[in-house]
């Protein structure tokens, strides 16, 4: 391939825009239904490493709007997030917390704060061997540092076998109407 003064020009300028590339992404997504619309904002800047997501739902029989806002900025060791949601009432709770990354996994730790003012704090551990065997675990405590619930997860793989046990600790709650799972 023969090198022109033209091409080398075009490169150099082709160079120099990569960067701009590589400023906010933004998408937004709407949505329209019968009884409700919304939207949802995430942006993204790679080189900064915050990522920005943020909804709204009217509910168009009523007029009430929930609102949720959520950053993740990345760290030198891991990552962390606040998140902000907004109910129709105007009752509010958050969750802020860091994601520290470690040799075989990652460990978390944060705060919560409920639509009725209740505080929790947030702990959770994760592993990985490299054999495809891996453990998770959660707990929450009350403002007294009591264990309000936990959840435990271990998946072992063995001879083309997977293995699974997960337990869970704290009040049983009730599954969503239309039965969908919560995310």
């Amino acid at each position: 391939m023969k090198k022109t003064p033209q091409m080398l020009a075009m490169l150099t300028a082709l160079a120099m825009a990569l960067p701009a590339a590589a400023q906010d992404q933004t998408r937004t997504r709407t949505f329209e239904g019968p009884n409700s619309s919304g939207s949802t904002t995430t942006t993204v800047n790679p080189e900064t490493g915050t990522a920005t997501r943020e909804r709204e739902v009217t509910n168009l029989n009523t007029g009430n709007t929930a609102t949720s806002t959520a950053v993740r900025q990345r760290t030198e060791t891991g990552s962390t997030i606040d998140v902000v949601q907004t109910g129709p009432q105007g009752n509010s709770r958050t969750l802020s917390g860091e994601r520290t990354r470690t040799e075989n996994g990652s460990t978390f730790a944060g705060t919560a704060t409920g639509r009725g003012g209740e505080t929790y704090g947030l702990s959770g551990v994760r592993s990985r061997d490299g054999q495809g065997n891996s453990s998770a675990s959660q707990t929450v405590t009350d403002s007294a540092g009591n264990v309000v619930g936990s959840r435990s997860r271990t998946t072992t793989r063995s001879d083309g076998q997977v293995n699974r046990n997960v337990s869970r600790s704290g009040p049983k709650l009730p599954r969503p109407r239309g039965g969908k799972r919560p995310r």
